[in-house]
């Protein structure tokens, strides 16, 4: 007879995975632990993840796409073509990093250790880059019409995501400053009206 899952047992996993996940990182967080933070047996978690990874994606999507919301709704508050792109930037390159013990540095853990047999899915990468795309459009006619340069833009801001990722963990003083701010914006415009 198939085990029966129980909600409030999903939740009790995700909610240890995600406090240790913040604690220890995404590599030194092991199965073992977050079951024993949960309260449950180390079998019984395999009964509703498969892996680690399905873990920690499904507590990351959770806090990503909340944190996300939160910078759209920066970007589409802020004035003008300037204003918005760079609280674009600063919401992703500067504060997502630092936000909840540098919680985001466990996506590139993560992603460092799957495998080729890993269940690794890019919906959540697909996603994002949606919505980058999106706040990039906001940030102007010539942008908002050019969706081949838009989705080169893109590229650059998920590969200097990933790079902000990891500089926070390693030297947060290495995050972008004001004037690097400043320098994207002026490139990601320089073909938008005054």
């Amino acid at each position: 007879m198939p085990q029966v899952k129980k909600e409030d047992i999903r939740l009790a996993i995700l909610e240890a995975s995600q406090a240790l996940f913040k604690e220890k990182g995404y590599v030194d967080t092991t199965m073992v632990q977050i079951a024993k933070r949960a309260g449950i047996s180390h079998a019984n978690i395999y009964s509703y993840f498969a892996a680690k990874l399905q873990v920690f994606f499904s507590v990351y999507e959770r806090w990503f796409k909340d944190r996300i919301g939160t910078v759209e709704a920066e970007v589409l508050a802020a004035d003008g073509a300037r204003g918005r792109l760079r609280a674009l930037l600063n919401g992703l390159l500067v504060d997502t990093p630092a936000l909840d013990n540098g919680f985001s540095h466990n996506l590139i853990q993560a992603l460092a250790t799957v495998g080729p047999g890993d269940p690794y899915d890019p919906a959540l990468l697909n996603w994002f880059r949606q919505r980058l795309s999106g706040m990039l459009a906001a940030c102007g006619p010539t942008l908002a019409r050019d969706a081949v340069r838009r989705a080169r833009l893109v590229d650059m801001l998920v590969l200097t995501f990933d790079g902000c990722l990891v500089n926070h963990h390693v030297n947060p003083a290495t995050l972008p400053d004001v004037a690097m701010i400043e320098e994207y914006v002026a490139a990601f415009l320089v073909n938008e009206p005054a």
